[in-house]
């Protein structure tokens, strides 16, 4: 008969090995577990920090954006209360301004005396009054008889080159005048084609010459060819200096009567309204090409 073993013996003789291999293994798992939790505690503590160092950046740049906008704001403010004068500095600049066309327009009357001179005063009136337009003079005396003399000698020459196309054009209207053949009509014609090309040549002539260096003739030829580019430019001139000329000529009293206003102030005066449009002028002639 067969005798078998009581179970609890079996048991616990079979399963030791078993149970301690069990033991193992549940231990590294816990192990890789807690290993595994504080792999994620670290991963989340790094993505925490780094997402606090990115908001402290955003927050940083932010700030210096901020900074930036209202440093911005502040030199526009500044700017704007130096750009914007008030009533008495307009005033005081208004009284510096008249003061330097006076003396200017004295220093031109001077210099146009032996009539000679006239072209390279012309010059140098309108040198100075351009700068007067960008607020860069400095000592108008100094200024004018400087450019005076550096454009001396080519606008003296441009100056008898106009005279003597005047002188031709006024024997010219004599004839015609005087006389009344088929001759004097077709010279009439040809006398208003000769004014025609005096009134768009001669107003930008010494403006060119007070700006630029070039040949005589070129700036004789480049006088002709802006002022038919730029038709405004060239009209605002004409009308500012032909207006009170053809007022004169249709009432010679008035000249009697207002001349010593030339000769003190109104031709600077005239010059710097000219100046206006003539830096513009340089502007787009100067501007780069695309």
């Amino acid at each position: 008969m067969l005798i078998k073993e009581p179970r609890q013996m079996r048991f616990s003789h079979m399963s030791r090995p078993f149970l301690f291999e069990k033991w193992l293994s549940l231990k590294y798992n816990y192990h890789v577990m807690e290993k595994n939790k504080e792999n994620k505690k670290e991963e989340f503590n790094k993505t925490e920090e780094v997402s606090k160092t990115e908001e402290v950046s955003k927050i940083t740049e932010e700030a210096a954006v901020n900074a930036e906008e209202t440093e911005k704001k502040k030199t526009e403010e500044s700017n704007e209360a130096i750009e914007k004068p008030t009533k008495a500095q307009r005033f005081f600049n208004v009284m510096d301004k008249g003061g330097d066309l006076f003396f200017l327009n004295i220093y031109f009357t001077i210099t146009c005396i032996p009539i000679v001179t006239i072209g390279a005063a012309i010059t140098a009136l309108y040198t100075v009054t351009n700068k007067m337009v960008n607020d860069k003079e400095a000592n108008v005396k100094e200024q004018y008889f400087e450019a005076f003399k550096s454009n001396f000698k080519q606008s003296t020459t441009i100056w008898i080159i106009d005279l003597i196309y005047l002188a031709i054009m006024y024997l010219q209207y004599c004839y015609v005048v005087t006389n009344s053949s088929d001759a004097a009509r077709y010279l009439m014609v040809f006398l208003g084609f000769e004014f025609v090309l005096a009134a768009f040549a001669i107003p930008l002539q010494f403006p060119l010459v007070a700006r630029y260096e070039n040949t005589t003739w070129n700036l004789i030829k480049n006088a002709l060819v802006f002022s038919l580019a730029y038709l405004g430019t060239w009209f605002r001139m004409f009308f500012i200096w032909v207006f009170p000329a053809v007022l004169y000529w249709l009432n010679p009293k008035i000249f009697i009567y207002t001349w010593f206003i030339w000769a003190l102030f109104l031709t600077a005066f005239f010059a710097y309204a000219c100046s206006v449009f003539l830096v513009k002028f340089y502007e787009k002639l100067e501007a780069p090409k695309e």
